[in-house]
């Protein structure tokens, strides 16, 4: 079972309920064929790094599938609370949050899990999804991630393996792109700020990120010095 849900239950009362099927198939002739707005349309707003070929692709694989979680919220302000089930194979998880922290949090595991060739170099991180993640626990699993591919790298004789992070600022470097120019794509969805702070966070974290991985992990020593 490869579905994450998240569950939701507004002020007002609504419920609303999302599932991520993280092992999904995109389907380009069937959503190529259908009516999107014109946001969502890969020529508006493209990200200036994307390979995508517009013959193929007439709609930003992204801005498909946060199309309806836009219109959703096209009229949440941020600060507005929320709470929020995410239930996994292994668990479940509750938080009361506001609504741009947990709308960060859907559309990360929306975006590591889907089409865009970039985004889903993340993919990893949404099999081991950590709902709301703070910036260390996202270095942490990233970093982590990171170095274990580069031990079955090693294992497996396909190259030689790097302790170096520099490679995880690169990539870094390039979804920030990505994530500013779907900053500007929700803009034009949405009248109030819930969705567009959301990305404003991840414009965040992928600007720290990139300056700099190993100053974040400096930080975080203390505890990672000790056991093992």
């Amino acid at each position: 079972m490869s579905i994450i849900t998240y569950q939701l239950q507004l002020q007002d009362g609504t419920e609303r309920r999302y599932e991520v099927d993280i092992e999904r198939c995109y389907n380009l002739p069937e959503r190529n064929a259908e009516h999107h707005p014109e946001w969502t349309r890969l020529e508006n707003q493209r990200c200036s790094n994307c390979n995508l070929d517009p013959q193929q692709h007439r709609y930003c694989p992204v801005a498909l599938e946060f199309e309806e979680i836009a219109l959703h919220f096209a009229h949440t302000a941020s600060i507005e609370r929320v709470d929020v089930w995410v239930h996994t194979k292994e668990r479940s998880y509750f938080k009361n949050s506001d609504m741009q922290s947990m709308l960060k949090s859907l559309f990360g595991l929306i975006m590591a899990s889907g089409a865009c060739p970039i985004l889903s170099r993340l993919k990893p991180l949404a099999h081991f999804h950590l709902p709301f993640a703070t910036l260390e626990e996202t270095v942490h699993r990233l970093a982590g991630t990171y170095l274990i591919r580069q031990y079955l790298k090693q294992c497996d004789d396909v190259g030689s393996a790097k302790c170096e992070l520099d490679e995880v600022e690169e990539l870094y470097r390039e979804v920030k792109v990505v994530n500013l120019a779907l900053m500007q794509r929700i803009r034009q969805a949405t009248r109030e700020d819930a969705s567009i702070n959301a990305i404003q966070i991840f414009v965040s974290i992928t600007s720290i990120v990139e300056m700099g991985v190993e100053d974040i992990l400096s930080r975080m020593m203390p505890v990672l010095r000790k056991g093992l």
